[in-house]
This record gives C-alpha cells, sequence and structure tokens, in this order.
C-alpha cells in the first residue's frame, strides 16, 4: 500500500471521532512533513533505518517528535487495519533529546501591575480568567456567563474556543480532568461581574483565542506593561501559587493534569522554592 492512500485512509477514519485541533495538528505534519519523504513510497518497503535517519534529519526536536509521532500513528493504524504482518519499523526509534524550555512568567506584583492596568479592555476578562485560574487561552475564551456560580465564585471549566481553518470552533476540554471547577479569588469575582454587567448569557470575552493574544500584546507593548504570552499566564499562576506555599499536587489538579510530573516538568519554575520548604520542614523538625 502506498503511503499516501494509508494517510488519506487514517484520516477519513479519524474524522469520525478526534477533535477538530487534533485533525488540523495531523493534517498539517501529513502535509509539511511525512507526504514530502514518504508519500509515494510502499508501506512494505520502508525500514527502521530509513525512518531513523529521517528523524535524525529533523533541526528542530519539536518538529522531529511531532513528525514521527504521526507517522507513527498511521503506520501501526495500517499495520492493524489491513493485518499486514510485517515488522514495525517504528519500534526503537530514538528521538532527538529536546531542550529544557522555562517560559517566561510574571510575578506577582508585575501581574497586579498589569490587570490593574487592561481595566476595561475587550480582553480583560479571558486575560483575567487566564490569570487568576491558571486557564489555557482557549479555555479561558470558552468560559460563558452560564459557567460561573456568581454568588460563590466558582468556575466551571468544560470547552474550549479555538480558530481552525478561519472559523471559530467550541470542544470538549482537553482530557478527562481537564473538565474541572476552579474558584475565583475575590478580586476577579467582584471584576467579571462588573464585565458581565446584566447580560444573562453569553461568552465572557467576545473575541476569539488569536485576536485576544494579538491585542493584549499590542497594548502591554503600547503601555510598556508587564507582559508574557497567554500560554505563559498559566506558568506564572502555577510558579506564584507554588512559591506562596500551594502544594505541587493541588497546582496540578487545578491545572487538569493527570499526573504531577507533567505539572512539574511543563509548570514548575522554580525547584528551588520546593526544595528550600522541605529544607525548613526539615530544620524545623530537627529543632525540637
Amino acid at each position: 500500500m502506498i503511503f499516501s492512500t494509508a494517510a488519506n485512509e487514517y484520516m477519513d477514519d479519524k474524522r469520525k471521532r478526534l477533535r477538530a485541533t487534533t485533525l488540523e495538528g495531523y493534517e498539517s505534519a501529513i502535509r509539511c512533513h511525512l507526504l514530502p519523504r514518504w508519500g509515494e513510497r510502499e508501506i512494505e518497503t520502508i525500514t527502521f533505518e530509513q525512518v531513523q535517519e529521517w528523524v535524525d534529519s529533523f533541526e528542530l526536536a519539536g518538529a522531529a517528535e511531532k513528525a514521527y509521532k504521526t507517522f507513527r500513528q498511521i503506520y501501526r493504524w495500517v499495520l492493524r487495519r489491513h493485518q499486514l504482518r510485517i515488522w514495525d519499523v517504528t519500534q526503537g526509534v530514538e528521538l532527538p533529546k529536546k531542550p529544557t524550555v522555562r517560559r517566561p512568567t510574571l510575578t506577582a506584583e508585575q501581574e497586579r501591575t498589569t490587570l490593574k492596568a487592561i481595566v476595561g479592555q475587550p480582553f480583560e476578562a479571558a486575560v483575567l480568567l487566564g490569570a487568576a485560574l491558571g486557564l489555557r487561552r482557549c479555555e479561558a475564551c470558552a468560559v460563558r456567563i452560564e459557567d460561573v456560580d456568581w454568588r460563590s465564585g466558582w468556575v466551571h471549566v468544560r470547552r474550549g474556543l479555538h480558530v481552525v481553518k478561519g472559523e471559530l470552533v467550541e470542544t470538549g476540554c482537553k482530557t478527562k480532568l481537564s473538565n474541572r471547577r476552579l474558584k475565583l479569588p475575590r478580586f476577579a469575582l467582584e471584576r467579571l461581574r462588573k464585565i458581565r454587567g446584566n447580560r444573562r448569557t453569553g461568552r465572557l470575552c467576545e473575541l476569539d483565542p488569536n485576536t485576544l493574544a494579538r491585542r493584549f500584546r499590542a497594548f502591554c507593548k503600547r503601555f510598556d506593561l508587564p507582559h508574557v504570552p497567554m500560554t505563559c499566564l498559566r506558568h506564572s499562576w502555577a510558579t506564584i501559587s507554588l512559591e506562596h506555599g500551594a502544594a505541587i499536587e493541588d497546582i496540578a489538579v487545578a491545572l487538569g493534569h493527570t499526573t504531577v510530573n507533567t505539572a512539574m516538568s511543563h509548570y514548575l519554575q522554580s525547584f528551588r522554592t520546593v526544595v528550600a520548604r522541605a529544607s525548613d520542614s526539615y530544620t524545623a523538625a530537627m529543632e525540637l
């Protein structure tokens, strides 16, 4: 079977059950990386050595991982669907090691400065939700008035808003644990009440995720405000919470992660905070 045919069959099958954003990622990888290299090859003629050489040829480790995992998904799907009795050449392929990336974060003082400065802006609601709850950008844009308990401040995070091929698409949460309830701090709840006004339905922020990010960045640059991308507001929330005493397990639950390891590897910006707290606890015990 020709690889391009296999890729088309795979995508036709997955369109029945995958989110639009996931499909868009697969389509991009297939178009940019897989078809140029494997499109006209017979599945049965591809060797392990060729796959490893292809993976090693990427300059960026992230691109190599995305391309390889998409290739592996299609390859293994074809083996199962067509019951091909050939060796799985994706077994044992080594991916390049990705460099450790520490995303920029805001301190509590910097975040207070920026949140005060954006009062009244059309993107305020989503930025406030992202900063105060550690939401993903797509989640912050998707929060509706009906999702908030306006007395207690509890917010039901249950969907994401994405721009897919120029169209706005609402999807379910990224994972099962991403469907969660979070509590707004009082200052954020009071501000969101004013933003809501007399409305009883609809999204709190009416901008799409891309427009939101663009306008927020431009506003902060124009007025020389402390700024990080919307994604990094999530990192800032985790870092600020951790540095002020929150347990890493609690942070992982609030972020909607399935394991504490995910929170530690992606959102823990300062291990010194955790180690220092553990050291202080030990010291206090020994001084008794």
